[in-house]
């Protein structure tokens, strides 16, 4: 399915879309309506929080930072009224204890930044894999800040999982460059020339960062399947995850 047909438009948030409609290798498909990657929905307009309600999300995953979320109470405070159906589960995938040297890192190498969280974070990857197997019926939501880097881990193993062409795993990564690109610009807009340049490189999502990271988890543990299951995840759990995501 085209990239544009998988975009989901909540006002508010511009890096939105279903993770449903990738073909796998065995012919079959990713399904629709189940998971969604997203920037920070606290961005979301009041009509963008009726547009995520309206698509049967059931299931918000955070992995942002805790100083993070609390600068954007918005989604959790517009959700009191649907508390009975609306989980929101905080699973930081960084550790704000180090989060200096995570933001040195990264601003360093993508390549170096995507190998530590999948050798030091391994843990809290399986958390959010089980939280996404095991969450109620409706679809379930996973973000972070631009929807770009943490979510864009979860994101790869996850389709690299169910056997998604690792081209097309590119391409769902890499567009998030384009799709942020008007907020970029608002935040690029009071820096000098220098800064933006580096700001830029800041939100680069080309394809050869998370085809590296795939790359590396084959050399390094085998597979991602195997990889998985080094952190933790069962083959239950594994088998939980495909039949909830896979027509």
């Amino acid at each position: 399915m085209d990239i544009m047909a998988r975009r989901l438009h909540w006002d508010g948030c511009l890096n939105v879309r279903d993770l449903g409609g990738l073909r796998t290798r065995d012919g079959r498909r990713t399904r629709r309506g189940v998971l969604v990657r997203m920037d920070n929905p606290g961005h979301l307009t009041d009509a963008g929080i009726r547009a995520l309600l309206d698509y049967g999300v059931n299931t918000v995953i955070d992995l942002r930072y805790p100083t993070e979320v609390t600068r954007y109470p918005h989604l959790a405070e517009a959700l009191n009224s649907e508390r009975d159906r609306i989980v929101i589960r905080h699973i930081p995938l960084l550790n704000e204890d180090k989060r200096t040297e995570e933001d040195i890192l990264f601003a360093r190498s993508r390549d170096e930044w995507h190998a530590y969280v999948l050798d030091c974070r391994g843990e809290t990857i399986a958390e959010v894999m089980r939280a996404i197997a095991y969450a109620a019926p409706g679809a379930v939501v996973f973000h972070c800040t631009a929807g770009k880097d943490r979510t864009g881990v979860i994101s790869a193993l996850l389709l690299d999982l169910l056997g998604v062409a690792r081209d097309s795993i590119a391409e769902d990564y890499a567009v998030s460059e384009e799709w942020l690109r008007p907020r970029t610009q608002q935040w690029l807009a009071p820096l000098d020339e220098a800064q933006r340049a580096f700001a830029l490189s800041l939100m680069r999502t080309a394809p050869e960062y998370v085809q590296f990271a795939l790359r590396y988890v084959d050399e390094r543990y085998g597979s991602t399947r195997a990889y998985l299951q080094r952190v933790g995840l069962s083959p239950d759990d594994l088998s939980v995850l495909h039949e909830r995501l896979i027509e």
